[in-house]
């Protein structure tokens, strides 16, 4: 199994897994590490190795990041923490939304992990729409 790991800056991570949870229930194997404003690299750290850990132990072969910002402090410390495992056991994809979250819940069980990142990675692209856009094209 795929294990999924929110991480981002503030109460993010943590109200995304609340909304996945709204929409299809409970989902396990699903944590949140949010960065408060009053913690360090050092205790960032602690806690994504801490949800790990209880991915692992809840039966996750792999574990799937998904980060609220490239180049921030959460993607910085999640990418060095994957790059000290072993390639084909993490993944991190940047920019998470809803929709990702969503589609990693799904999905996961169905494809391997590579094929699961390109699912989320499109599934975030295609989420990501100009209302208006669309509604002008409509209206034409």
């Amino acid at each position: 199994m795929i294990g999924i790991m929110v991480v981002a800056h503030g109460a993010m991570a943590e109200e995304l897994i609340n909304s996945v949870a709204m929409i299809m229930g409970r989902v396990p194997s699903l944590r949140a590490v949010g960065l408060r404003s009053d913690q360090g690299l050092d205790d960032l750290e602690r806690e994504i190795e801490k949800a790990w850990r209880t991915l692992e132990q809840g039966g996750a072969e792999q574990v799937l990041i998904l980060v609220d910002m490239f180049g921030g402090s959460c993607s910085n410390v999640a990418a060095r923490m994957v790059s000290e495992k072993e390639a084909k056991q993490a993944a991190v994809v940047t920019g998470v939304n809803l929709p990702m979250v969503l589609e990693a819940a799904i999905d996961r069980d169905l494809y391997p992990l590579e094929a699961l990142v390109n699912k989320i990675v499109e599934a975030g692209r295609k989420s990501i729409v100009d209302v208006r856009a669309v509604m002008a094209e409509k209206l034409r």
